[in-house]
């Protein structure tokens, strides 16, 4: 397992390990004005707010003039903002996330939503994909109970179909009751990849590309997605990235150390504890025959990151 240092496009994710069964991502650092080394939250929520356009309407053809309206339009759709006068006061004066009501806050904390556009984000700059459809059409087209899949993304050559699933936690496991984040993405795999579920999604992937008429790769995928769904073909044109965000020591760790070759290690160390586990807790029946990639992404705080990226959200619904 190598250790490396691969900053994406943006510049905001680092890709610290690339395996073919696990990856670890960390948000980029930069210095303050203190001259104090530090995670580039805002950095980050710039680029997350660059995203949601592109992760609500796919390959939309948008005229120019619309654009604001679009980007209005997908905020709105991302997520319904809870108690707004609240939201405005916290921001508009610049609360810090440790002094927000700890009620108003884990409602906004529970939203998967943000860990969709990151592994969106994710999928994008490390491993060449684009989305195949729209995200609001997709979630539009399910009864009320159901779920679909966080991430539809396809390979730029079009060979590959990407099935995603993500969970933002504040941990990566509990014991007891609760589950953590890898106990849970074990659990969508064995629940969401098998014929019948695939099936359903497929119709409704397909609708989607009907109405899509500008995506590159849409005859291509229309043309797969009317065949009879056969599981034995399915597994070798999909790969199943499974996002687990999550808040840990490591991430703090690593920005207390100056020396590279012990920053690495930690983050090897931490990425084979939890690659371990993953594969000791996965019963997916059909493990040896898919593509997963298990993509870590420790942080060091929850609440700060989901209060720069419900910033970006607020202001995106109100331009």
């Amino acid at each position: 397992m190598n250790v490396m240092s691969d900053t994406g496009r943006s510049g905001v994710l680092v890709l610290k390990v690339n395996e073919d069964d696990v990856n670890t991502i960390l948000m980029n650092t930069d210095v303050n004005c203190e001259g104090l080394l530090q995670y580039a939250y805002e950095n980050f929520a710039d680029v997350f707010s660059e995203n949601i356009l592109e992760y609500a309407f796919a390959y939309a053809e948008i005229p120019r003039d619309e654009i604001t309206k679009k980007q209005r339009e997908a905020a709105k759709s991302l997520i319904k903002l809870h108690e707004v006068e609240k939201l405005r006061d916290y921001l508009v004066n610049d609360v810090p996330e440790d002094e927000w009501d700890k009620d108003f806050l884990k409602w906004y904390e529970k939203k998967g939503v943000f860990g969709e556009v990151i592994l969106h984000m994710i999928l994008k700059e490390f491993k060449n994909t684009i989305p195949l459809i729209s995200k609001m059409y997709f979630k539009d087209s399910f009864p009320q109970e159901a779920k679909g899949f966080d991430a539809v993304h396809v390979s730029s050559d079009g060979s590959t179909l990407w099935l995603g699933e993500t969970k933002f936690y504040k941990a990566w496991k509990k014991n007891g009751v609760l589950k953590g984040g890898i106990d849970e993405l074990v659990e969508d795999l064995n629940k969401h990849f098998n014929k019948d579920y695939l099936s359903e999604q497929f119709v409704i992937i397909k609708r989607g590309l009907d109405a899509q008429l500008s995506h590159p790769e849409r005859e291509r995928w229309v043309e797969k997605l009317n065949k009879p769904i056969l599981l034995k073909d399915i597994f070798q044109c999909i790969r199943i990235p499974l996002l687990c965000i999550y808040e840990d020591d490591i991430a703090s760790e690593y920005l207390k150390v100056v020396e590279e070759s012990v920053k690495n290690a930690g983050v090897y160390s931490h990425t084979v504890t939890v690659r371990d586990y993953y594969k000791e807790i996965n019963t997916y029946p059909h493990r040896d025959r898919v593509q997963t990639v298990l993509i870590l992404m420790p942080i060091e705080a929850k609440k700060k990151l989901v209060k720069c990226m419900l910033e970006k959200i607020w202001h995106m619904q109100n331009i």
